[in-house]
């Protein structure tokens, strides 16, 4: 049926229910009706049409499988279940039953099921379309990422300028990890649609991910060529500058995207990280700010003032951000590393502690190895005092373990503490002899090379 016979259709049936009529409808166009009242969510007009094509026309077993349809649809599940039963009673091969049978186990949370139900439906279908827009989201939400992708490819093959279905398949190749093939796709879709800004923006973000800037950068140019006021192409080009440590012309896209979009907090927190590495520290406070009023749970935006107000002494302030910042991701390590610091700058030891062991517990680091890893990465940071106060806490929890008391010895040699490092070589010597120094040189090969090391090792193990 044409669109415009479809309109007129659903019009006369909504001139009948206005002016409480009746007339007739055959089969087919009740079917019609039905179907759309259902798929645009109509429910109570959907059940119209349905009860009175079960009036006008009581030996067509289409309106059975219409109302289980519509009972799934409403969620009223157990009368759904009888419904699909009563239906496959009189109409076992209607096409439809599958369809609706596998929307029955979606709403069930029944996943494995609902997929048999709906490939069985696929055979039969004369409009698949529908059926595999539902296999797509079930694929989806199962995380077989594989399979959706394979859906929804078919999909754009039938309706190849649907947008939200190119989405989709972006979204789905990038929870694959699949973003060398999101390319190859891309590159080929772009072929026959090179006027689609959708694809460019997706061939773009697959670069993106990949660390190919420049052609990232490129794609999302073509993008914004097609239409200048894509607010996403705009944004992610942003990203991709920042990357790129352009962080001037970064601005520029931030602000490009919210000159097409409305405002938003995470738009103005980036704004304020590229006036961050500009130098531009009162205008990113104030950005950072704004961030915060338009998204109070943007936590990314409480924990960098909290950095800035800390730069400028501002510490209380600094704290009570950094505590907001904790209060929305409670499992952050670097957020209680923040506020390590900051307690450690007002001098309150204990509460710095506690922040230092709330880092391990969210890390969730056990072993003495990998207390070791974080200690470096500390480092690394320049968080000397956070280190030797990671290895001292690992030293308390495995106060019998050879292996902890090497790490320590060793970390100690290499913040040039040679005093207390010499002592605890002695007594971790006298402790466990040849398992402490093999851990010792195991984790600090170099250390085998220094003489007073040796030489102390010697001394206590004389067969080192």
């Amino acid at each position: 049926m044409r669109e415009d016979e479809s309109d007129s259709l659903i019009q006369r049936f909504e001139d009948q229910i206005r002016l409480n009529q009746s007339g007739f409808f055959d089969v087919d166009e009740l079917e019609e009706i039905a179907d759309y009242y259902l798929e645009t969510g109509q429910l109570q007009r959907a059940l119209l049409a349905i009860d009175l094509g079960g009036d006008l026309h009581p030996y067509a077993t289409t309106f059975a499988v219409k109302r289980a349809r519509y009972l799934v649809a409403s969620h009223q599940l157990d009368l759904a279940k009888e419904a699909i039963q009563h239906a496959e009673e009189l109409a076992p091969n209607h096409p439809d039953l599958e369809w609706v049978r596998g929307q029955w186990l979606m709403r069930l949370g029944k996943n494995s099921e609902a997929i048999q139900a709906l490939r069985k439906a696929l055979q039969t279908a004369e409009d698949p379309f529908p059926i595999q827009g539902h296999l797509a989201s079930l694929y989806t939400a199962m995380g077989q990422f594989h399979h959706a992708v394979k859906v929804l490819k078919a999909m754009i093959r039938e309706e190849p300028k649907d947008d939200h279905l190119l989405y989709m398949l972006a979204a789905n190749f990038d929870m694959a990890g699949q973003d060398d093939k999101a390319i190859e796709w891309f590159k080929g879709y772009l072929d026959q649609y090179p006027y689609s800004e959708t694809g460019w923006y997706h061939l773009g973000a697959a670069y993106f991910r990949m660390d190919d800037w420049d052609k990232a950068l490129d794609a999302m140019d073509y993008a914004l060529v097609i239409d200048e006021n894509f607010t996403a192409a705009h944004f992610d080009r942003g990203r991709i500058l920042e990357e790129q440590e352009n962080y001037a012309q970064a601005l520029i896209a931030f602000q490009s995207a919210m000159d097409t979009d409305d405002p938003n907090g995470y738009t103005w927190y980036r704004i304020g990280i590229c006036q961050q590495a500009l130098g531009q520290a009162e205008e990113a406070m104030e950005s950072l700010k704004l961030a915060t009023k338009m998204d109070e749970d943007l936590d990314e935006a409480w924990i960098e003032l909290a950095i800035l107000f800390g730069e400028n002494g501002r510490l209380f302030e600094a704290i009570q951000h950094a505590k907001k910042a904790l209060s929305l991701d409670p499992d952050n390590p670097d957020y209680y590393l923040v506020a390590y610091d900051l307690y450690t700058q007002l001098g309150l030891l204990l509460e710095a502690e506690k922040m230092l062991k709330m880092v391990l517990k969210s890390l969730r680091i056990e072993e003495p190895a990998g207390l070791l890893e974080y200690a470096k990465s500390l480092l690394e940071m320049d968080q000397i005092d956070a280190a030797h106060s990671v290895l001292r806490m690992g030293l308390e929890r495995y106060p019998d373990s050879p292996e902890m008391w090497a790490i320590y010895c060793g970390f100690l040699y290499a913040i040039q503490e040679m005093t207390l490092a010499a002592n605890h070589l002695k007594e971790a010597l006298l402790r466990y002899g040849s398992s402490f120094s093999t851990h010792l040189y195991a984790h600090y090969p170099k250390l085998a090379e220094d003489q007073h090391v040796r030489d102390a090792i010697t001394k206590h193990l004389p067969h080192a």
